[in-house]
């Protein structure tokens, strides 16, 4: 754990994160959850770099991915940023357009979920027609989409590690309503099932040609989604395949400047 923190850290410094899926707001995300201490101008180059782009894009981070401005407002949110005023730009008003907001599918839906949880943001009000975003729409959309037999899926009919462990934790902090526990007891019995002889997972959407990959992140996605709900089913024996268990298969992926392999 220190290895991958002092990695994670020495990354950072070197080159401070960007706006970005890589080398970005996951690794901002990421440091700031290692409690590794790091060098407080990491974050404000992060920041500034970010107040850069939404310069120069008038505030319009992308104008159909709308998983852009979630990202942006966890990382933020992560480092005592307020992502209400970045440059005078209000980057929490686009998750306040529901029909933008779900246009990118169930994956749009879950990280709006979790991005306005992570600060309990209060929604903006949306200007002009379309549906007003409220949590409300949102748990009911991602409630929609459970398969039969429980779990979710960004596309197809068959329940995907990633995608099932990601809307557990959008729905982890309403697990006091009935309806959202019951989706995530289902959800959770589907990730038991799913879980290999190694104690990890494998995607449909790692190798782009529909074929299961086994992969880090879908083992990570289940952790943190556990997590999330009761992080003592982390040792439920449902979870352990051949005394092997999820943080187990984690290891595996790790080599020996304590960075972590995506593939093996």
């Amino acid at each position: 754990y220190k290895e991958t923190g002092e990695h994670l850290a020495f990354m950072a410094e070197k080159s401070a994160p960007v706006n970005g899926t890589l080398c970005g707001e996951w690794m901002v995300i990421g440091l700031m959850r290692s409690g590794q201490p790091v060098d407080a101008s990491v974050y404000s180059r992060y920041k500034s770099n970010l107040v850069d782009v939404v310069k120069q894009k008038k505030g319009v981070l992308h104008d159909k991915k709308y998983t852009e401005y979630s990202r942006v407002v966890m990382a933020l949110s992560s480092i005592g940023v307020d992502p209400s005023n970045v440059n005078g730009y209000n980057l929490l008003k686009p998750l306040a357009e529901y029909d933008k907001v779900i246009w990118q599918g169930i994956n749009g839906t879950i990280f709006a979920l979790i991005a306005l949880d992570t600060g309990i943001y209060e929604i903006p009000v949306r200007e002009g027609d379309g549906t007003q975003t409220t949590r409300e729409l949102l748990i009911q959309e991602i409630l929609s989409k459970e398969l039969p037999g429980g779990g979710w899926t960004l596309q197809g009919s068959v329940a995907d590690p990633d995608i099932t462990a990601m809307a557990i934790q959008g729905l982890a902090s309403y697990k006091g309503r009935a309806d959202v526990s019951a989706a995530l007891n289902r959800g959770i019995d589907k990730l038991a099932s799913m879980q290999d002889a190694d104690g990890g997972y494998s995607s449909n959407y790692i190798s782009g040609n529909g074929t299961a990959v086994k992969n880090l992140e879908s083992t990570a996605q289940v952790v943190i989604a556990l997590s999330a709900v009761d992080v003592s089913l982390l040792e439920q024996e449902r979870f352990v395949k051949n005394g092997k268990t999820l943080l187990d298969e984690i290891l595996r992926f790790q080599k020996a400047d304590g960075s972590f392999e995506h593939i093996k």
